[in-house]
């Protein structure tokens, strides 16, 4: 296509151009036994070119039957697909947009507008049927630099075309970023401002409309956004508009039509897919966009999981030292403690009124004539019987009988690891999933030292496989469908968001990663926690990253808002902590339920939606249908939606199954998760299956 070079106007008076964000230095990194701290940040998008005058709407005088997007569309149907329309790779809304899709399980097709031409035949099928039920356009004007020179992606004919298509398909667009003025259309916008804003959250509030549009969120959320261009406007009065984000006086979102009747949605401010405020909001743009019909969903989980229970723990002080041997138990006192935080947890954040910790035991230290009368109390010693007492408040999960590493175990040893813990729990009324196994330290998969002597180096990713044969084999005579991981180790992260790994030595057991935290696991309390933080990640510490000591007021604040943004972007993935972390460190407070308190907190803050709790077999069944979804959807499945007709049709050249959002809550089997209704599809080769839809107003 030939671009056209773009005449720059001037910034607001007074404004100067901000100049060049500086180099974000590198988050902490992932250490040996912690756990992986926030995603990097990316150096945030700068001001939009200003441009003075508006496309004209042409009257289109195709028809779609014959090769145009006429005034009249051949039929009312449309592929529930977005389109994302960016101006080249480098441009910033398509890991932003794309990162969010992914994560939903959505189909979708990406147009670069400085290479690629958009004509009819981009968007409408030779039957007439629309390719796209969402145009999402990285920034409102697809303007891009190109040798000091700012090229726009799309000519006011492309610019037609797009419009055309939205007006005779009812198809809505929405903006991941633009600014006042009315190039190459009119949203309505007059300036209040812009500025750049750094690592100071500026806080955005929801209008009852905004409130309205993102409705999984609490309609007081207090958006952050950081690391950002934002552009301060008003809604010029008279035109057909609303505001759906404030900070203030000032617009930040609107909703807006167009005087040819398409609905539009704009974003004032930049985003990129590491930051909190993209993980809360880009979700709800592309579901109104969608009208909530697409593939896959969005959903929110805290999964916690407790290792080594029964065990011994090395016990770090806040000295720096480390004790070995006793090391630190798990106390009856301790395991009443848990099950009160647990219940206290519930009852502060009804939200997550279902929370429940999974406890990864060795029974070797079992006393198996322990009664089952719970001690307040209680030392090490009573743990077994307290443990019985209370073994229903918790979910159980077979971790071995020793917790051997079992990188280099012969069949028969693995085996034995693997069914006497099963034995022993079962024999003290552990009801722990005889499919789901989580091996000590995630010990042969694949990861560990070259050097056995060493303990306390860091490991080796070799990939999956370089796993033992023989735990594959012993896990696969027991009965184990799915084997736990790490997402610190690449070769453990699935291909898909919430996905699973089908191992490579035995596709039958699937490896389901988890996510390590930063939660030492040896350490006990607030002192111990934030020595041993500082020590790794202080100005001082081995890998440094803060430029003073962190409190542990600081470490508990970054480390939960670590977490919360997997919640966000509806990780189903446990995060992991050790029997150390669940001491009561006095006033029934821990390690393990601090953390917790703090994302449930932060979550609250946010959302108006249940937060999902899972137990391991469910978690392994999602990943593996998320899995499958992905397969389905990547073969090429489709779904159309038929206005006429109020249904969705969805085939697939292959057989499979997916997730489908939009229809009707009367559909059998769907499921219903704040005002989202989704439901499992099952796909026969090239056979239809048809829905009701349900499309958000």
């Amino acid at each position: 296509m030939t671009a056209l070079t773009v005449v720059l106007g001037t910034q607001a008076p007074g404004l100067a151009r901000p100049p060049a964000p500086p180099a974000v230095p590198a988050q902490p990194p992932i250490s040996p036994g912690l756990g992986q701290v926030a995603g990097k940040k990316e150096a945030r998008p700068g001001p939009l070119p200003t441009r003075s005058g508006t496309v004209k709407v042409a009257e289109s005088k195709q028809s779609a039957r014959s090769g145009g997007v006429g005034t009249q569309a051949l039929n009312d149907k449309v592929a529930l697909r977005a389109l994302i329309v960016a101006t080249n790779t480098a441009d910033f809304g398509v890991a932003t947009l794309t990162t969010t899709l992914n994560r939903v399980g959505a189909a979708y097709d990406i147009v670069y507008t400085a290479t690629e031409s958009v004509t009819p035949s981009t968007l409408v099928r030779p039957d007439g049927v629309g390719k796209y039920n969402a145009i999402l356009l990285t920034n409102s004007m697809q303007l891009y630099e190109s040798g000091g020179n700012y090229l726009s992606g799309l000519t006011s004919t492309e610019w037609n075309t797009l419009w055309a298509y939205e007006r005779n398909f009812q198809v809505r667009q929405a903006a991941l970023y633009t600014s006042y003025g009315t190039w190459p259309e009119d949203y309505c916008l007059t300036s209040n401002g812009e500025s750049a804003v750094g690592d100071t959250p500026l806080p955005v509030s929801l209008t009852t409309n905004g409130a309205a549009v993102f409705d999984y969120l609490s309609s007081s959320a207090q958006i952050p956004v950081t690391q950002s261009y934002v552009y301060r406007t008003s809604i010029r009065s008279g035109c057909s508009a609303d505001a759906l984000m404030t900070n203030g006086s000032d617009v930040l979102a609107v909703r807006s039509t167009s005087p040819d009747g398409r609905e539009r949605i704009a974003l004032t401010f930049t985003s990129n897919q590491y930051l909190l405020h993209s993980d809360l909001l880009v979700y709800g743009l592309f579901r109104w966009t969608t009208k909530g019909l697409h593939f896959g969903e969005q959903k929110h989980h805290l999964n916690v999981d407790i290792d080594d229970w029964f065990n011994t723990s090395d016990h770090y002080h806040d000295d720096g030292t480390v004790e070995y041997s006793p090391g630190f138990q798990v106390s009856g006192h301790d395991t009443v403690n848990l099950d009160a935080q647990q219940t206290a947890l519930r009852t502060a954040h009804p939200q997550a009124a279902g929370f429940t910790f999974n406890i990864a035991y060795n029974g070797a230290d079992i006393d198996p004539f322990a009664g089952d009368t719970c001690s307040p109390n209680g030392d090490a010693t009573t743990l077994t019987a307290t443990t019985k007492c209370l073994k229903n408040n918790f979910r159980w999960t077979n971790h071995t009988f020793n917790h051997p590493e079992l990188n280099m175990t012969d069949y028969n040893t693995t085996y034995s690891e693997i069914d006497t813990n099963r034995t022993a729990g079962a024999a003290i009324g552990l009801n722990a999933p005889t499919t789901v196994l989580k091996t000590p330290e995630y010990s042969g998969l694949g990861v560990y030292n070259d050097d056995p002597e060493n303990d306390t180096g860091p490991p080796t990713d070799h990939g999956l496989a370089a796993s033992n044969p023989a735990l594959l084999e012993a896990a696969g005579d027991l009965g184990i469908n799915a084997m736990i991981g790490n997402m610190s180790f690449p070769s453990h992260v699935p291909a898909n968001f919430n996905g699973a790994t089908a191992h490579p030595l035995d596709q039958s057991i699937a490896v389901v990663p988890c996510w390590p935290t930063n939660i030492a696991y040896h350490t006990t309390t607030p002192a111990e926690e934030t020595v041993f933080y500082n020590s790794f990640y202080g100005p001082n510490g081995l890998f440094p990253y803060w430029p003073t000591d962190r409190t542990f007021a600081q470490v508990l604040d970054y480390e939960s808002g670590v977490a919360l943004q997997h919640v966000a972007s509806g990780s189903i993935y446990a995060h992991t902590f050790h029997i150390a972390n669940v001491r009561d460190y006095g006033a029934g407070k821990s390690l393990l339920t601090d953390w917790v308190k703090g994302v449930l907190t932060k979550y609250d803050s946010f959302y108006a939606v249940p937060l999902l709790n899972s137990a391991w077999t469910d978690i392994a069944a999602y990943t593996k249908a998320t899995t499958a979804h992905f397969a389905a959807r990547n073969a090429g499945a489709e779904a159309i939606y038929d206005r006429t007709t109020g249904d969705i049709t969805v085939s697939s050249p292959a057989a499979g199954t997916l997730r489908l959002g939009g229809v009707t809550t009367a559909t059998a089997g769907a499921t219903t998760y704040g005002s989202d209704v989704t439901v499992p599809v099952t796909l026969v080769a090239n056979t239809a299956v048809t829905f009701d839809a349900a499309p958000r107003l």
